[in-house]
């Protein structure tokens, strides 16, 4: 199966493939983020939340900000995911990959990228709670 860089979305790969995509003998440390919706009544009990994107834009600005994390930290290879639609609570929503040479080059390059991607990339979410209001962020 063919799992690409970028990938915006109703479904998402799973990360036994995207651990799978990518060998390199060099690369000595693989760093995962997976973001997951959660409820709790500190955050008023969601239910689920539903993300829009302007996929086109957002595949663009994701590459671009693997780039500047490969430049910037050394990373051998990214691949971030994230899923449109509905997604529930406890289903991943958002997924990132690292490869490096070492664990603090992948530790950084992640948040980097994760950081990054959340602050820049056309994608938003609406909140959906238990109580049927909704809320966009």
């Amino acid at each position: 199966m063919d799992i690409p860089q970028v990938y915006i979305g109703e479904r998402l790969y799973s990360l036994d493939s995207i651990l799978e995509s990518y060998k390199d003998k060099t690369a000595g440390a693989v760093d995962i983020f997976i973001g997951i919706p959660r409820s709790a009544p500190e955050d008023g009990d969601i239910k689920e939340l539903f993300y829009e994107a302007y996929t086109t834009m957002a595949e663009k600005v994701i590459k671009e900000i693997i780039q500047e994390a490969i430049d910037k930290f050394g990373l051998k290879h990214a691949v971030v995911h994230h899923r449109t639609g509905s997604v529930p609570v406890k289903e991943p929503s958002f997924i990132v990959v690292v490869w490096a040479g070492h664990r603090q080059e992948a530790f950084e390059g992640c948040r980097y990228i994760v950081d990054e991607t959340k602050a820049r990339a056309p994608i938003w979410k609406k909140e959906v709670f238990l109580s049927g209001q909704e809320n966009w962020k």
